[in-house]
Formats: C-alpha cells, sequence, structure tokens
C-alpha cells in the first residue's frame, strides 16, 4: 500500500470513527437495515446457520491464535528470526489494538429479531474482521518471496475471499454492524502497512538473521522476485515448504495404494472377526462378564473429581482435538523435515482409520455398555471398537514415527513415546469411565490403530538412500 492510499485508508477510518462515536442517524439507519435484513435472510435456515459459524471462526481468536502461533513456530524452525518477529509484533498488536479501539468507542452490539450468536464485548469496530485480515495477510506477505506469480494471486485472491467471508458472516449472524466491519478492515490494513513497512527498513540484518543473498543485477534476489511495496523478510528457499526438486512422499503410489488397500481388507475383516469372537463370548447378546463388570465398576466409582477431568480428556480425542493436533504436528514437521512425508503419512493414517472404524462400527454394531452415560449425547456410532482410542492411538504414533524419522537424539525419542502412551491411555481411560465402551472396545481399537499406523509407516518409509533417520536438509549458511 503506497503512501497515498495509506492517507486515504487512514482517513476513511477516522472519519467512520467519528460518525460512530457520533451516533450519526444517517449511517445508523444503514447499518441497522443491513443488519436486520441479513438477519432475516439467514435465520431460518439451519444449514446456512452453521456453515456461517463455520466461516466465522476462521477469523475468531482461537482461528487467529492457531494461524500465527504455528505460522511463529515454523519461521522461527526455519531460521527466519526477522520474519518471525514481523508476524509476531503484528498479530499482538493487532489484539491490542482491536481492545483499545473498542473501549473508546464503546459501542453495543446490534439489536436483531433473530440472534445467531452471542458475542461478548463492544462492536466497533469487528474483532473478527481486523484479526483475520493481519492473519492472512501477515503469512501471505512473509511467504510472498517463496512463490511464483501464479501463486501469488492465487493465494491473495483465496486469503481476500476468507477476509471478505468472515466479515460478511458477523454482520449475518447479527453480531456486528456493516460500519463495524468496514472499520476492522480498514484498521487491519493500516495496521498491516505500517509494520510491513518498519519491518522491511529495520537496520539490523546481522542481529535477527543472515542478511539477504546479492542479486546478480544487484540488490538481492528475493527483493528482484517481489513487487517493490511489499516487505522481504526471509530468504526463498527457507521460507520454501520443500525444495524445488524434491523427492515424492510415496516413491510408487501405485504400489503404495495396493499395499494400503491389501492392508484396509485384512484389516477390517480381523476386527469385524474380533467383534463377532467378542460378541460370542457372552450369553445372548450380552458382553462377557468380565467386560461388562469393568463397565459397571467405573460408573459406581464415579466423582465429581474425575468426572471433571474425564470431561477435559473427552476433548483430547474428539474432531476438535484431533483436528488441532494435525494442525499442529503438521505444519511443523513439514517445517523440519523439508519434506511432504510426514503430511502424507498424516492424512492416509487418518483418514484410514476413521473409514475402518466407520466400517467395523457398522458389521459389528454392538449396543453400548448398560451404565448410566456420563454424556448422554454420544454419536450414533456403535461401541465397538472406541473411535477415540483408535484416532488418538493413530495421531499420537504418526507424531511419534515423524519425530523417530526427523532427529536421532534419544531424549526426544523416549519423550514423544511416552507422551503417545500416555495420552493414548487417559483418552481410553475416560471412555470407560464415562460408560461409552467396554474394554473389548477399547483393545480393538489399539490393534486397529497399530496394525493401520504399521502399514502407513512403511508406505510412506524413506527411500533407502535416506539412510536410517530422514534428517531436515540444510542449506548452506546452515552448514557453517
Amino acid at each position: 500500500m503506497g503512501p497515498p492510499l495509506l492517507l486515504l485508508t487512514v482517513t476513511a477510518f477516522v472519519l467512520l470513527l467519528f460518525l460512530v462515536r457520533g451516533e450519526w442517524s444517517a449511517l445508523r439507519r444503514i447499518d441497522q437495515a443491513v443488519a436486520d435484513g441479513l438477519n432475516d435472510a439467514v435465520a431460518g435456515d439451519e444449514v446456512l446457520v452453521r456453515v456461517l459459524r463455520i466461516v466465522t471462526d476462521l477469523g475468531g481468536s482461537a482461528g487467529s491464535a492457531w494461524l500465527m502461533s504455528v505460522g511463529v513456530a515454523w519461521l522461527l524452525l526455519r531460521r527466519q528470526v526477522r520474519a518471525a518477529l514481523y508476524a509476531a509484533v503484528t498479530a499482538l498488536g493487532a489484539w491490542a489494538l482491536i481492545s483499545v479501539v473498542k473501549v473508546l468507542v464503546g459501542r453495543l452490539r446490534p439489536v436483531v429479531d433473530d440472534p445467531l450468536a452471542a458475542p461478548s464485548g463492544l462492536s466497533f469496530p469487528s474483532g473478527h474482521a481486523l484479526s483475520s485480515l493481519v492473519s492472512y495477510g501477515v503469512l501471505l506477505l512473509v511467504f510472498l518471496p517463496a512463490m511464483t506469480r501464479t501463486q501469488r494471486r492465487l493465494f491473495t485472491a483465496g486469503a481476500a475471499t476468507i477476509v471478505a467471508l468472515v466479515g460478511f458472516t458477523r454482520i449475518a449472524l447479527g453480531v456486528h454492524y456493516l460500519s463495524d466491519v468496514v472499520a476492522g478492515w480498514l484498521l487491519g490494513a493500516v495496521w498491516l502497512t505500517v509494520t510491513a513497512v518498519a519491518f522491511r527498513h529495520w537496520p539490523s540484518d546481522h542481529l535477527l538473521g543472515r542478511p539477504l543473498p546479492p542479486a546478480p543485477g544487484g540488490g538481492t534476489a528475493e527483493r528482484s522476485r517481489v513487487p517493490d511495496p511489499l516487505p522481504v523478510l526471509g530468504t526463498a528457499r527457507e521460507l520454501r515448504p520443500v525444495p524445488e526438486h524434491h523427492a515424492p512422499a510415496l516413491g510408487r503410489p501405485a504400489v503404495a495404494a495396493a499395499e494400503l488397500l491389501v492392508a484396509w481388507v485384512l484389516i477390517v475383516g480381523s476386527i469385524y472377526g474380533l467383534g463377532l469372537l467378542v460378541e460370542g463370548m457372552g450369553s445372548g447378546t450380552d458382553p462377557p462378564g468380565w467386560d461388562r463388570a469393568v463397565a459397571h465398576d467405573l460408573a459406581d466409582a464415579r466423582t465429581p473429581w474425575l468426572s471433571d477431568v474425564a470431561e477435559g480428556l473427552r476433548f483430547l480425542g474428539g474432531g476438535t482435538g484431533i483436528a488441532a493436533g494435525v494442525a499442529v504436528i503438521g505444519p511443523l514437521a513439514v517445517a523440519v523435515m523439508r519434506s511432504w512425508r510426514p503430511m502424507a503419512l498424516l492424512t492416509l493414517a487418518l483418514i484410514g482409520q476413521v473409514t475402518v472404524f466407520l466400517v467395523t462400527s457398522v458389521l459389528v454394531n454392538r449396543t453400548r455398555p448398560d451404565v448410566a452415560q456420563l454424556h448422554p449425547e454420544l454419536p450414533p456410532t456403535a461401541s465397538f471398537p472406541s473411535g477415540h482410542v483408535t484416532a488418538t492411538f493413530t495421531l499420537t504414533a504418526c507424531a511419534a514415527i515423524i519425530v523417530f524419522r526427523a532427529t536421532g537424539s534419544t531424549p526426544w525419542r523416549l519423550t514423544v513415546v511416552g507422551m503417545s502412551a500416555l495420552l493414548t491411555a487417559a483418552v481410553a481411560a475416560e471412555r470407560l469411565y464415562a460408560g461409552a465402551h467396554y474394554l473389548t472396545d477399547v483393545l480393538a481399537s489399539l490393534l486397529l490403530a497399530g496394525a493401520w499406523t504399521a502399514i502407513c509407516w512403511w508406505v510412506t518409509r524413506p527411500p533407502p538412500d535416506a539412510g536410517a533417520g530422514e534428517h531436515p536438509a540444510r542449506s548452506p549458511a546452515h552448514r557453517r
């Protein structure tokens, strides 16, 4: 953003702030009409409301915090200290800016006929609009040197679409006025530009990171690839997720697909057979006596304190917890290993375990334990096997595999193995304590997850010439 456009943006924000603070009647009528119109249009459609809530979370505190924290960690792992500082300072400053301006203006939330969300705090400016523009804008600017012209256009269009949709959802859900959203975008654009300019002219290249290499025609190699107004905070080589000429994650995709398919069929058949065997061990349709006794003993041992602990552990193996784990482990593993192999492992392992779990639960169709459920709103799937335990073991085992491939450090390896065992045991204990599964359901889940993760490890293993461990490739500057 050039100086004239920056001045225009600042002027527009200040003018809008004074109009809102002065409660200008024309603006108030427009804001209320837009809020009422959008709220009436979406309020009766439950599917649309659910979609709006999902999209709005892309700009929420949790989404922005994940985006920036993982992005900063990624940059630090790549030793791009200057870019990491830029991202961290810009994000933290944006959150502080939101809080200060909201208090100064003191505008209340809209009042609509059918509120579709229950936000807290003040209304002007929209925190979702500002934080989404800053968060996606920061990462876009940081990674521009590693992109081709086509990629820059695609990612810019994608980021702009997300920011626009987040702003739209805030009005449609009835939690912000149109002027709140526009103000959030304007203030976010100003802050993003100011911080970019400040860090672009930061004088301490030698303190915060290596100086950029000279380009043949003068200047730097990276500066020649990016339009002049944009900041250049890191090297294209280090910012690129994997090298331009890298080994594929699956050396022989057709062979890997065949191996996965054969393993999938064998595992489904084995778990199905185990389920029939377990069912036949009891009298009629009842589970074995010892299996039922474990469920009843744990239900009788419930206390308020243990139930609070179980409520916290419930998140770990659920869909949100597993997705959060993948969203952190995957990008950081790519940053360290400079390969798509960790993402291939996670993707194949988690998708495969879900399909095996769903098919076997339908085939066996075992009823839940006949005890009072700690969480009555259980999913519609059957009891055998446990989806929470299967997903947790698969994710933590994949994390252990990634660490073993990325490092030869014994302490790191022992730590990740211990964490994998601890988290899986905790989730398994919670499912038994909550009355959601029998012990045999949990044991079958461990067999399922262990077998499927092992085959995924096999098909994504590094080629023989990679040596005993797959270590991150380092640039010449790193090897000094």
